[in-house]
């Protein structure tokens, strides 16, 4: 089945590069729904000129989650291609520096984050569809809120509805220029804390007084002790406010807090330490309110990962391509949610490139090929 897969990849490249510019060149910033409409519709085209019918999970409640299923009777547990649609960029971007390919070089909005990893998850299912591929279903999950890590949205939830029951998950992330893939990644969470004091007169009675700011300042030390850069947990207070004015006691304050850790374990344990000093304030009179805002799983390294990437290596070489290697990387992506549900899952599978959500982020286009191909040929191969 390597060959079909690999003619049709081939034959179509030109295609495939002309699609992939053309999701460059369409904004898509999770919160403009215009933006993301745009794009749902540019992937629905294409895919129904290719004969799949697609669904908008969730699109009445939250940014909407395009599916495209291949071989959805059959018998046998699910394959899942994952990546997301959605970029770091504000609407207008696109306009300013356009997709642009130059040679093996890829530019523009999203060219290395990650337009071309869906439209390498797309070429993947496009190519089994040609081979005549059936021992498995294959589910394509296309999120649109990945960059905002689904704030205030049940994204999470709904691609573990979509990905129930199945054996093995493959995310689109781009991938560093050295053939790695990923087995292993941080998860992320987001949370506000908020301090509640009392407010008065800081010069004619002060004693009435109960000072959010001093609470906050007690929270946020104890909060970035909680980091251990060596075991892979962090915690940084990146944003701070509070008070009205110099001459006022300050009754509220705040802190965004960005929290990182290497697996569930740590992740839930950081944020119970989180919960448990809000719950006990330092400065008698005031309350704190923990919210976590959002969460995104790590990605743990689960016992049939090894296994998983084995018959990557395997199709590296039976492709003739060099063998990619596991690694461990931070950046938290979707491929925790899978692996959440015990679903052994390979990440960073995208194009290789670099600078990723930056003006100088790019994407080297032959590795597009390489890696759909190695995809599409360990899915033909799985057992």
């Amino acid at each position: 089945m390597t060959e079909p897969i690999t003619t049709y990849l081939t034959a179509h490249q030109t295609e495939l590069l002309s699609f992939t510019t053309a999701l460059i060149n369409q904004d898509t910033n999770a919160l403009d729904a215009a933006s993301v409409n745009a794009t749902l519709t540019l992937v629905e085209d294409f895919l129904a000129s290719h004969g799949l019918t697609t669904v908008r999970e969730q699109s009445t409640t939250a940014n909407p989650i395009l599916v495209a299923d291949l071989n959805e009777t059959a018998p046998s547990a699910p394959l899942i291609l994952l990546g997301h649609l959605d970029t770091v960029f504000p609407v207008g971007t696109a306009k300013q520096r356009p997709g642009v390919i130059d040679g093996e070089r890829l530019t523009g909005p999203g060219s290395n984050d990650m337009k071309p990893g869906a439209v390498m998850a797309i070429a993947t299912l496009l190519a089994l569809k040609e081979a005549n591929y059936q021992a498995h279903p294959v589910r394509l999950i296309l999120v649109t809120d990945e960059e905002i890590l689904h704030k205030n949205a049940p994204t999470k939830e709904t691609i573990a509805r979509l990905s129930k029951g199945a054996v093995a998950g493959f995310n689109f992330e781009s991938a560093d220029p050295d053939n790695g893939v990923v087995t292993g990644r941080k998860g992320g969470a987001i949370v506000d804390l908020t301090v509640t004091g009392i407010a008065a007169h800081s010069g004619k009675e002060p004693e009435k007084g109960r000072s959010a700011v001093l609470e906050l300042a007690h929270q946020i030390i104890k909060a970035e002790a909680l980091t251990d850069q060596a075991a892979g947990k962090l915690v940084n207070c990146g944003l701070v406010s509070g008070g009205t004015s110099e001459n006022i006691i300050p009754d509220h304050a705040h802190t965004g807090i960005a929290v990182r850790f290497t697996t569930k374990q740590q992740g839930d344990e950081l944020l119970a330490a989180l919960q448990e000093q809000a719950a006990h304030p330092t400065v008698a009179g005031t309350t704190v309110e923990m919210k976590v805002a959002t969460k995104i799983d790590s990605m743990d390294t689960l016992p049939g990962t090894a296994a998983l990437l084995e018959k990557l290596q395997a199709s590296a070489r039976l492709l003739h391509q060099p063998v990619p290697h596991g690694k461990q990387t931070g950046g938290a992506s979707d491929a925790g949610v899978l692996t959440a549900h015990n679903i052994p899952t390979l990440c960073g599978l995208g194009i290789m490139g670099g600078g990723a959500h930056t003006a100088h982020e790019y994407g080297l286009v032959s590795s597009m090929f390489d890696r759909a191909a190695l995809v599409a040929t360990t899915i033909a191969h799985l057992d």
